[in-house]
């Protein structure tokens, strides 16, 4: 039987704007960085009325990556387009 790795996700926090902000989950030294550095492009394309799927286009994302990114940074999306109903079958 194989012992489960141990995570080497150890950031709870990041610096943004000289300000500590708080993760919703610890991560890897690399990726906090590079959350870090994405935060004020994240909250500036959010207040821009961006939908998810434009935001993930500007960064050069998929869609399941930049939600990624929000549940971590605990960014709430105001732009959220359902998507439409099926069409109904006849």
């Amino acid at each position: 039987m194989t012992q489960p790795r141990k995570s080497s996700a150890t950031e709870t926090t990041i610096i943004v704007a000289s300000r500590p902000l708080t993760l919703k989950r610890p991560v890897q030294p690399a990726f906090a960085q590079r959350l870090a550095a994405l935060h004020p492009q994240l909250t500036a394309l959010n207040a821009a009325g961006k939908t998810q799927a434009d935001a993930a286009v500007a960064l050069g994302v998929s869609v399941p990556l930049l939600r990624t990114w929000l549940d971590v940074l605990g960014i709430k999306w105001t732009n959220l387009q359902p998507r439409a109903p099926y069409m109904p079958r006849s």
